[in-house]
């Protein structure tokens, strides 16, 4: 690490070295020391350091980048509005010959707190270009972003509830059938489904996958963190994965959870060990389970390139060997 600026309130440091041999790191300053440890990976810039919290900062030689500002877009879904945030780097041409990958965040208002300056950061430390549209599900958000495979583990808290809105399933085809090639009309963007991802955390992390499974020729790369698999039993997502085709064109799955009762597994590692045992290719798939971790923000931030690592090269180092 590379201290860059320091004032009473926090202090910068870009990320420099081999991460071929690390995938995790943590900084110390002084007496102190960060919360969390952090990834470190080709896709990581640098990191703002405030009272031992990590936010993730794009390092340029000309300081700083500039503050992230999103291009708002509503669609209309049966009778209701979805909200839509779209950003797109400053240097942002709609004509170039070059495109753009895509990355879609579900759950907006948590992941876009500390994921699209990341997305800058990969952008600024790899050259690849790409741009985040991020989708808002705070409304009644236990329901859209539970697929209807089964009876739910929690059935007492989501079974019940009914509004005027998509069911996970329904929302799974909205994202495919309309706002896919919505933007990919709109904006100069890849077509195909290796420039596409899709990340979610908790029960979007869980959304996230169900939309990779249903439309596989769509999504390339997913990012699952602490994703919310207890939703449902071993025999629901059997039933549900056996009629699913996996080829070594099936899309990267990068999952990412804590311990029992701190996050999301046993259910996390019992997905990927599923999938492994019903074909899936096992160099498409990395599962990160960080003993440290819990069902946070803060966790998720610290991980998120990461998934952007497994969206650029669909290859995550040391991770897999």
């Amino acid at each position: 690490m590379k201290k860059i600026s320091s004032d009473d309130e926090a202090v910068t440091f870009s990320c420099e070295g081999d991460c071929s041999a690390y995938n995790m790191a943590y900084i110390t300053y002084g007496d102190k020391k960060t919360n969390h440890d952090f990834a470190f990976n080709r896709c990581t810039s640098g990191w703002y350091v405030e009272e031992n919290e990590l936010m993730p900062y794009t390092y340029t030689e000309n300081g700083k980048s500039s503050s992230i500002e999103y291009e708002d877009i509503t669609l209309t879904v049966g009778e209701y509005d979805k909200f839509i945030h779209v950003w797109k780097p400053d240097d942002y041409d709609a004509s170039s010959d070059e495109k753009y990958s895509t990355i879609y965040f579900l759950d907006s208002d948590i992941i876009s707190s500390f994921g699209t300056e990341q997305v800058r950061a990969m952008m600024s430390s790899t050259n690849r270009k790409a741009i985040v549209v991020a989708v808002e599900n705070n409304f009644a958000r236990n329901y859209e972003l539970v697929p209807e495979i089964g009876v739910s583990r929690d059935e007492e808290m989501f079974g019940e509830l009914k509004y005027d809105n998509m069911n996970g399933s329904e929302f799974s085809d909205f994202m495919a059938d309309t706002l896919v090639p919505y933007v990919q009309k709109h904006y100069n963007v890849y077509t195909d489904a290796e420039h596409t991802s899709i990340a979610g955390v908790s029960l979007s992390g869980l959304e996230a996958f169900y939309i990779t499974m249903e439309h596989q020729d769509k999504f390339g790369t997913l990012g699952g963190l602490s994703p919310s698999f207890w939703e449902y039993d071993a025999a629901t997502w059997e039933k549900y994965l056996k009629d699913k085709s996996f080829n070594e064109n099936s899309p990267f799955l990068y999952f990412y959870t804590g311990p029992e009762k701190l996050d999301t597994d046993p259910d996390v590692t019992d997905m990927y060990n599923r999938l492994k045992k019903m074909g899936y290719p096992e160099d498409k798939m990395v599962l990160h389970f960080n003993e440290k971790g819990t069902h946070r923000g803060s966790f998720w931030c610290c991980m998120f390139s990461e998934f952007l690592t497994a969206a650029a090269f669909h290859r995550i180092e040391p991770l897999q060997k």
